[in-house]
């Protein structure tokens, strides 16, 4: 096992005896080659963790979305300056709120047609809103992001959202989340196939990823658990098929089961160690930071103030890449180093437990 890996050994089991987690599987891949390392169990009671073990990946599904949609660029299918209505016509002349907390009727024409751009680094107006008459509507027609995939088909979903205004003009802010699940109707509409095959076809079956997909084997997932309000860890109910059974939605914001083997295999990609699906030129673009000062106003809680964001990852200061998921997991890559490395807990992230784990997580990357 690597300094690294055995550097963080002690400190998870530690929270597993404490109580803080249930489990943990964790990971590297380099020029080397890849090691797991396993601890705990995969439910209280439940049997142990090994490396194959499933897991609900949740936001880690983003940058996936984002290698995805770059593949099918590279392959002439769409560009980044398209205008997404083509495929999309739910999208096509918009009201857009006259400031963010506005009343629905409270509205200005949009300036600019949202673009697949605007998808890839989620500034197409639409996404994560805190508070005010968007922020219900959103909730109360079933569009708010959330750790689960809609409720509902990919047509019923764009409807829905289509009949709110945008929070902001396209291009101005970024928002979180809601780009990602459009951005996957887009792909399919764009192929005429699912996000499924699309997913297979373009990302799977090329990195040899054997164990990604929207569905998993229930016998071997990992249960998601939260903090009980009297303390503890507790199972979190999820909605009755989440993950086990073919979803309504599938979904690039929060909707893929993977293993951590996968998963490193997938950032591996990004910074060039293993087989690599996109160009230097595309890779360089996605780990290049996108967004500018002015349209930060709302990444309050989700980016740090000196991180910035890619084409559907988090950019770092240092040059590393990546992303965490609200149900526990967490994956970056270093191009200067071409290391990558995951960490699974599925105990979900606001969890005293995953925040040490999180917080214990980097110098897997060297």
């Amino acid at each position: 096992m690597s300094e690294a890996l055995r550097g963080l050994a002690p400190t998870l089991d530690a929270l597993v005896d404490d109580g803080a987690l249930v489990g943990w599987v964790a990971g590297v891949q380099g020029p080397a080659g890849v090691e797991v390392a396993v601890g705990g169990r995969r439910r209280v009671d439940g049997p142990p963790m090994e490396p194959q073990t499933l897991f609900s990946i949740a936001s880690c599904s983003k940058p996936v979305g984002g290698l995805l949609a770059l593949r099918l660029v590279e392959e002439g299918v769409l560009t980044p300056d398209d205008p997404v209505e083509r495929w999309l016509p739910e999208l096509a002349g918009l009201r857009v709120l006259a400031r963010p907390d506005a009343d629905l009727g409270d509205t200005v024409p949009a300036e600019r047609p949202i673009t697949v751009r605007h998808l890839l680094t989620m500034t197409p107006g639409f996404g994560w809103v805190s508070d005010g008459p968007l922020a219900v509507a959103m909730h109360d027609v079933g569009v708010a992001p959330g750790p689960f995939p809609p409720p509902m088909g990919p047509d019923e979903f764009m409807d829905r959202l289509a009949s709110l205004p945008l929070a902001n003009q396209p291009g101005s802010t970024w928002r979180y989340h809601t780009s990602s699940d459009v951005l996957g109707v887009l792909l399919a509409r764009a192929t005429g196939t699912s996000l499924g095959n699309l997913l297979q076809e373009h990302v799977c079956d090329p990195l040899g990823l054997v164990d990604t997909g929207f569905t998993g084997d229930p016998d071997r997932m990992a249960g998601v658990h939260t903090v009980a309000l009297a303390g503890g860890l507790v199972a979190l109910p999820l909605p009755e098929g989440t993950f086990t059974t073919p979803p309504q939605f599938e979904s690039l914001a929060t909707g893929l089961v993977a293993t951590v083997p996968d998963q490193l295999a997938v950032l591996a990609s990004l910074v060039g160690t293993g087989p690599t699906l996109l160009s230097r030129e595309s890779r360089e673009q996605m780990r290049r930071p996108h967004i500018t000062a002015d349209q930060r106003s709302a990444t309050a809680g989700l980016l740090d103030p000196d991180t910035g964001w890619g084409l559907h990852v988090e950019t770092r200061p240092d040059g590393r890449i990546g992303w965490a998921g609200g149900l526990g997991t967490i994956g970056y890559a270093d191009p200067a180093t071409g290391r990558a490395a995951f960490l699974a807990t599925q105990v979900t992230v606001d969890a005293p437990g995953t925040v040490a784990a999180f917080d214990a997580f980097w110098p897997l990357l060297g």
